[in-house]
């Protein structure tokens, strides 16, 4: 009794070390500090506590630590300014939900025998990230598959499966190791196993290279300029006068922001257009754009004019205080360098608590010399299902005026870089308080300007004016959809049949 104890204590020991190696790899594997390979490493000895504990207690013990690593991960993020209860039960909730993918595991592997065996974690794992990014206010913020920015190999993979490929390959990983380190390390036992994910691994990485070094893009491209507001232009303000007079200040600030696109224009620039609320409390829409139509004839360039519209009481006129009014608008008004406009667009996805009238989800475009155009704001670039949209109408470049925050930085700004992979267009995001850049349809960096590090606030790119086809535009989320219905079958089989 005593040996037993003892090898029951050694064993309880090294299960809380996995545990402890697990947690800190999941700290720095997504959020705010995020080392990619991290994301790999994280779920193996996560998986390995949990299967080397007395279910309950060891699910339980879990829980709380996976949560409260969560909370280290996402609190500075999404609260900067301090705690909200609102925000720590959402990501508590979030990270509570995610969990279950372990508890799955647990629950369900142990009644599976060999390689099936290992599909349970990431089949689980997929299934319950496609269906938070339905039901969650977030969409795919935070998901594993946007960690591997910057492995463009990989990240070729979202033309044909969208991020959840990505997602599933990570998590895998994960379940062959544990299958490997539960065999003993043998290589008898192991070996069909590791040669059936290092072979599918190998050939997603080789195709996506092969992508990236055979077909190139090139042909021509035209040069795009995305304006950011001046900070210090703000403050020079008259306080006292922005409060008096809005309008008044609104036309200052639109005058400045023309000025920038003037200047964006002699050196080149075909298609400029401005920030996510690069102007705010725009009341009269039409004497607001007039001076942009202008522009646009002057300098023969495409002109977007990102602005937000007044509240307004029932009356139609701007709303006081306190008043019931209908939400303001959050828009990009997209002009031709004819002067006549392009179309208007009114963002459909509104962040949580931003108060906005949504958009009638359509995504606008148009061709033009310099390829089919469109354009979306901000935080749209969350949902792959709806910028699915531009991509079956086989946009060439998507503009994507936004605003941001230093805390969110630059996850927010990479993430909309798997959008142009999934669906073949380049992209180029104009971002107030954040990291603006553009991406072609490989994900590659074409520029990048850090709001915080530089007083320039025109950011210049060329990007290619033909996009390229993909798959995923077509058939969407279908990988997705696929994993949660193998999901289901495999746990129905492991539950109904007969073990022992």
């Amino acid at each position: 009794m005593t040996e037993q104890s003892q090898r029951t204590r050694q064993s309880s020991t090294i299960a809380f070390l996995w545990l402890i190696i697990g947690a800190i790899l999941l700290a720095i594997s997504n959020g705010k500090w995020i080392i990619p390979i991290a994301a790999w490493l994280a779920p193996i000895f996560l998986l390995r506590f949990l299967r080397t504990n007395r279910l309950l207690p060891g699910l339980t013990i879990g829980a709380v630590v996976y949560i409260a690593v969560s909370l280290f991960m996402w609190l500075q993020m999404l609260m900067p300014s301090g705690w909200d209860s609102y925000s720590v039960l959402l990501i508590a909730g979030s990270a509570l939900f995610m969990y279950l993918t372990y508890v799955f595991d647990r629950l369900v592997s142990p009644r599976l025998k060999g390689f099936v065996s290992t599909l349970v974690f990431p089949l689980a794992w997929t299934s319950m990230e496609f269906m938070m990014s339905i039901i969650s206010p977030y969409a795919t913020f935070g998901s594993l598959a946007y960690t591997q920015y910057g492995n463009l190999s990989l990240m070729q993979l979202a033309s044909v499966t969208g991020i959840w490929g990505i997602v599933f390959v990570v998590t895998w990983f994960a379940s062959v190791a544990n299958w490997v380190w539960e065999s003993g390390f043998s290589r008898e036992r192991c070996k069909k196993t590791i040669a059936i994910y290092g072979t599918i691994l190998v050939l997603i990485i080789l195709l996506g290279g092969a992508r990236l070094a055979i077909f190139p893009p090139d042909g021509d491209t035209v040069r795009i300029a995305s304006i950011t507001r001046s900070p210090s232009y703000r403050s020079q303000l008259n306080e006292a006068v922005y409060l008096r007079d809005k309008q008044a200040v609104s036309i200052l600030e639109r005058d400045h922001l023309l000025a920038l696109s003037s200047r964006a224009a002699q050196l080149g620039a075909k298609i400029v257009f401005w920030q996510e609320y690069a102007v705010f409390f725009v009341d009269d829409e039409n004497a607001f754009v007039e001076p942009g139509r202008e522009l646009a004839r002057k300098e023969n360039i495409y002109l977007g004019m990102a602005f937000s519209t007044v509240a307004r009481n029932e009356r139609g006129d701007p709303a006081g205080p306190g008043e019931p009014a209908t939400p303001p608008e959050n828009k990009i008004t997209m002009i031709e360098p004819s002067g006549d406009l392009a179309w208007q667009y009114a963002k459909a996805n509104p962040i949580p608590d931003e108060g906005i009238l949504p958009g009638d989800e359509e995504i606008y475009n148009q061709m033009t010399p310099y390829g089919r155009i469109g354009s979306v704001i901000c935080f749209d670039l969350d949902f792959p299902n709806y910028i699915r949209q531009a991509g079956s109408d086989d946009v060439d470049i998507l503009l994507a005026p936004s605003e941001s925050w230093r805390e969110i930085c630059p996850l927010s700004a990479y993430l909309t870089a798997f959008r142009a992979v999934e669906n073949g267009f380049s992209l180029v995001r104009s971002t107030g308080d954040g990291l603006s850049i553009a991406v072609d349809y490989y994900g590659q960096m074409r520029s990048n300007v850090d709001y915080f590090t530089t007083d320039d606030r025109i950011m210049i790119t060329d990007v290619p004016t033909s996009g390229v086809p993909t798959l995923y535009s077509i058939i969407g989320d279908l990988f997705a959809w696929l994993s949660l219905a193998a999901f289901v079958v495999i746990a129905l089989v492991a539950f109904t049949r007969k073990t022992g």
